[in-house]
């Protein structure tokens, strides 16, 4: 038989006694544990496995472009919405149908597909060129206090000099060139370490004397 000195049993006493009290809440936390890491594991699995359906259906949007298949362009576009809201490339296949949607003068198609994108999106920058892009739909059609709105709302930083671009369009649309000047100036200066935005703002200002 195996000897143990005092000390040793006392040890061995010590450890049965913190099980006996102890053990089945150690076992609680260890199970929680170890359904936490299969939960996340798990979790992560989906979100992998939604990301690649939804990047194979994208793959169908972008074949449907090249080859001018409008109707196929909406319908992928709609199932992606419906079906996989939450992958960015749902929010991507939508900016490219409100692109193609503005191109055919649907502006209301084209708005219903940035206003989704502006608001479902977990991209920033997605929702802040959605918001964009929407002013520039509102400005066409010369609503410019729904452009007004669109130019006003919180955007990525790193959009100002384009926002201030967009404030620019408005007014020259709106025939108030000095606004537009103020905006278009306020614009480089925003666009610092933007050199195209830089360079299209100031061709407007050029073309307006500014």
């Amino acid at each position: 038989m195996a000897h143990f000195d005092l000390n040793e049993q006392e040890q061995i006493a010590t450890v049965k006694y913190f099980w006996k009290d102890w053990g089945k809440y150690i076992a609680a936390v260890v199970i929680l544990l170890i359904l936490g890491y299969v939960g996340s594991t798990a979790y992560n699995w989906y979100n992998a496995k939604q990301s690649a359906k939804a990047a194979q259906i994208y793959a169908g949007v972008i074949t449907a472009l090249n080859n001018g298949q409008d109707a196929e362009v909406y319908k992928i576009t709609d199932q992606l919405i419906a079906d996989l809201p939450s992958t960015e490339v749902a929010s991507m296949s939508a900016m490219q149908a409100a692109k193609l949607s503005f191109t055919k003068k649907n502006y209301a198609q084209a708005e219903k597909y940035l206003l989704w994108t502006k608001d479902k999106s977990s991209d920033k920058s997605l929702q802040s060129l959605a918001a964009l892009r929407l002013a520039s739909v509102y400005i066409d059609e010369k609503k410019f206090d729904k452009a007004r709105e669109m130019l006003k709302v919180k955007h990525d930083l790193s959009f100002d000099g384009l926002f201030y671009e967009g404030r620019g369009d408005m007014y020259i649309a709106m025939g108030d060139l000095n606004k537009a000047r103020d905006a278009y100036k306020e614009g480089l200066q925003k666009a610092a370490n933007d050199p195209s935005t830089q360079q299209a703002i100031q061709m407007k200002l050029d073309i307006i004397g500014g």
